[in-house]
């Protein structure tokens, strides 16, 4: 053997141990390649004679099919051109089947039928001609056997019945097996995705979904995305169809695209923190236009300082960004993300105002092994088989993340991502939403400003920390507020910024807790020694209760305390904190009142809404082992069939016994109470009407100046005698003109 031959044959094998192999046939090369015990056949399409990668092309078919003939074990099939195109699970096996049936017909050229040689000619024919075609098409060679052994089998001529019959029974022979109808896209679909981005998605919406609305999604200083929700019509579920930019670029731009993020990938400058998701990504985005105008010129393709941003913007997007799921993050619709395992077959369930999608979106497995990486460096936590669990916060999107991986999760890394308001919640924003009326809005910033503590209640989802973050907003600003959390949800900053004194405490995670991190004990501890404050507990959870219960019992524990909590009602609420987590039954009646969230389906719709459904008092006189039916008395409670919350016979004949405690202290009868109550309930009710016409009237910073100028008319009044009428008709004055100044 000479040396060339040596060299070319080890050069072969070397290869084929590397797993990739690359074949050619009748000028369309592919290579095999191994990954993670998975087999992928990628046929380099931009080396193909005729250069089309799509099934609708009759040479593109003809080559895949001879090429399954021969590969018989492949999990993944990839047309690689301007974009790949993936074919797995059933629709690669649906290929695979079409492959099998071109195979096996050619051992049935030049059939005869025993008997029928007379005019079996013609038969003959028409049958080669079937065989001939199906290497190109054998959908049509398929549609014409069936057909044929129809009419064969419905014909009323009574010549030649017998041959008919055998040539029926061959024509079953050749089509046992497959069974498949329609047009090639549509029954068989690929992933599509363009070189730089391993994350797929399908690019056209099932045949069972009607279009209801779409719209557009634009990230602050980048690209726009168009998102469209389809109602599908096999299942009560909807449809989140999500076409990036990317998807839609001219060949020299995404040629020029994947020029320039190899050059990225490739550059990692020392003094860069890549810890920090937005600083990189800046830094890749500025990086990425200086290489896109070098690169354009080289090209000769001419581009506008607006397609130079799109392109960069594009660019950190696969590099330092997190790819497609930072267009999913950016539609401010979406508050839920759900990536299951394994996340290569299973799309991303999204959470739309409420309702659960499906989407045309899949991650890789690529894609996963990169975001835990990263999320590691960001959130500076274990993850691995020892520590399966990662609780974090990615703050540039405002998200609450969740991973849990092997072995929790035995079929690999599945996520949770759950989005916190981009602007902090108010109550006239949720009373526009429907999730509480107007006078429960009015009862909620009485008892707030009355400094009541105060329990939020629900299931995951269930809008606690939303209404928390609503109530605070109720608090006057001249109150200190100290907020404690093991993930930050509350919008600390936000208040800051609009003028609250609010100090937040990070502390340990609830799962998979690092020793480095302050325990919430501990962190709670510190609280109670800082000064008279409104307490916030983002969770109320864990052993700390007894100790918070200890301070709330003797006075301790600041002017109030406000937290959520995990149980669908009152008695819930009571059976975690007094049996559960061990605090005494007397300790517990340091809480004023428990209100509870939950998801509702109004009217037994699949549609979830979110909605306050019960505000109950905590009584004070009970006995030592009481039953929850003794502890809580109902001061609102939702009524399903007016989706509405309504005030029980406590609230309307001025009985309630945590209004009466704040009359006392503030030196009320209970007729001011109540006037007190129904003006702030209107006041809530005119800021959600304005809102209706001018949806910024409901944001933090509008409800803030409106609550200041409530109470600076408040203030004014005749500490004897408040006519809380007189304080109404004057802040409704000023809020008037603030509404007409806007105009």
């Amino acid at each position: 053997m000479t040396g060339k031959k040596q060299k070319a044959g080890f050069l072969d094998r070397l290869k084929s141990l590397l797993g990739k192999k690359e074949k050619r046939f009748e000028g369309c090369p592919y290579k095999v390649k191994r990954h993670r015990n998975k087999k992928s056949i990628v046929l380099d399409c931009r080396a193909c004679s005729h250069g089309v990668s799509t099934l609708g092309d009759p040479v593109c078919r003809e080559s895949i099919f001879r090429i399954l003939t021969g590969e018989l074990t492949a999990e993944r099939l990839t047309l690689s051109h301007l974009y790949e195109r993936d074919y797995e699970s059933e629709h690669l096996e649906t290929l695979y089947a079409l492959a099998r049936f071109i195979d096996s017909l050619s051992v049935y050229r030049d059939a005869d039928i025993p008997g029928c040689e007379a005019g079996g000619e013609d038969w003959k024919v028409w049958l080669n001609s079937v065989i001939d075609r199906s290497a190109r098409d054998p959908l049509k060679s398929y549609a014409d056997i069936s057909n044929r052994i129809i009419e064969l089998r419905n014909s009323g001529n009574r010549a030649n019945a017998v041959c008919r019959e055998k040539f029926a029974s061959l024509l079953e022979r050749m089509s046992s097996g497959l069974t498949v109808w329609g047009d090639y896209e549509e029954l068989i679909k690929p992933y599509v995705r363009p070189r730089f981005s391993s994350s797929r998605v399908y690019t056209k919406p099932p045949q069972n979904a009607v279009f209801m609305e779409g719209y557009d999604v634009q990230r602050p200083g980048g690209r726009a995305m168009e998102v469209s929700i389809y109602r599908l019509l096999d299942r009560p579920e909807s449809m989140y169809f999500l076409l990036p930019m990317e998807y839609n670029l001219k060949p020299e731009e995404l040629t020029l695209l994947e020029n320039v993020r190899r050059r990225l990938v490739r550059h990692r400058p020392k003094d860069l923190d890549f810890s920090d998701p937005s600083n990189s990504r800046d830094y890749f985005k500025r990086r990425g236009k200086q290489l896109i105008s070098e690169e354009a010129a080289a090209m000769r393709v001419k581009l506008s300082p607006e397609q130079v941003n799109t392109l960069a913007d594009i660019t950190a997007k696969y590099t330092a960004g997190l790819g497609l799921l930072e267009d999913v993050l950016s539609d401010e619709r979406v508050t839920d993300v759900y990536a299951n395992a394994p996340v290569d077959i299973n799309p991303l369930h999204i959470v739309v105002e409420g309702e659960e999608c499906v989407s045309n979106i899949f991650f890789s497995q690529d894609d996963i092994d990169s975001m835990i990486t990263r999320f590691r460096a960001i959130s500076g936590r274990p993850f691995g088989e020892a520590n399966p669990v990662l609780d974090m916060d990615l703050p540039e999107f405002k998200t609450r993340v969740s991973v849990i991986g092997n072995p929790l999760s035995a079929k690999g890394i599945a996520y949770a991502f759950r989005k916190h308001a981009r602007t902090p919640w108010t109550l006239p924003k949720l009373i526009s939403r429907g999730s509480l009326t107007p006078l429960a809005a009015g009862l909620l910033s009485f008892l707030i400003d009355g400094q009541s503590s105060i329990l939020i209640a629900g299931g995951v989802g269930a809008g606690k920390t939303s209404l928390l973050s609503a109530m605070l907003l109720e608090i006057p600003q001249k109150y200190r507020i100290l907020t404690i959390e093991d993930t930050p949800e509350l919008p600390v900053e936000q208040l800051q910024r609009l003028g609250w004194k609010v100090q937040g405490m990070n502390t340990q995670s609830a799962v998979m807790a690092s020793d480095a991190e302050i325990r919430p004990d501990v962190a709670l501890r510190a609280s109670l020694r800082m000064g008279s404050s409104t307490l916030v507990l983002g969770e109320v959870r864990g052993p700390e209760v007894k100790v918070l219960y200890e301070a709330m019992q003797v006075g301790t524990a600041g002017n109030s305390v406000l937290g959520t909590i995990h149980g669908s009602s009152t008695h819930a609420v009571f059976e975690r904190i007094v049996h559960n987590l061990g605090v005494p039954a007397a300790s517990f009646k340091s809480t004023d009142a428990v209100v509870v969230c939950s998801n509702i389906r109004i009217s037994g719709t699949m549609r979830k809404q979110k909605r306050v459904v019960q505000i109950a008092e905590v009584m004070g006189s009970w006995g030592a082992d009481p039953s929850p039916e003794h502890v809580f008395r109902d001061i609102m409670l939702f009524d399903p069939a007016r989706d509405s919350l309504v005030a029980a016979d406590v609230l309307d004949k001025g009985q309630s016994e945590v209004v009466r405690k704040i009359a006392r202290k503030w030196g009320l009868t209970m007729q001011d109470v109540a006037a007190n109550i129904r003006m702030r309930a209107a006041i809530k009710e005119k800021i959600a009407n304005a809102g209706r016409n001018k949806p910024g009237l409901l944001e933090a910073d509008m409800v803030s100046a409106a609550n200041n100028m409530f109470w600076f008319f408040l203030s004014e009044e005749d500490e004897k005698k408040v006519d809380y009428q007189r304080v109404y008709d004057r802040w409704g004055s000023w809020y008037d003109e603030l509404v007409k100044g806007l105009e």
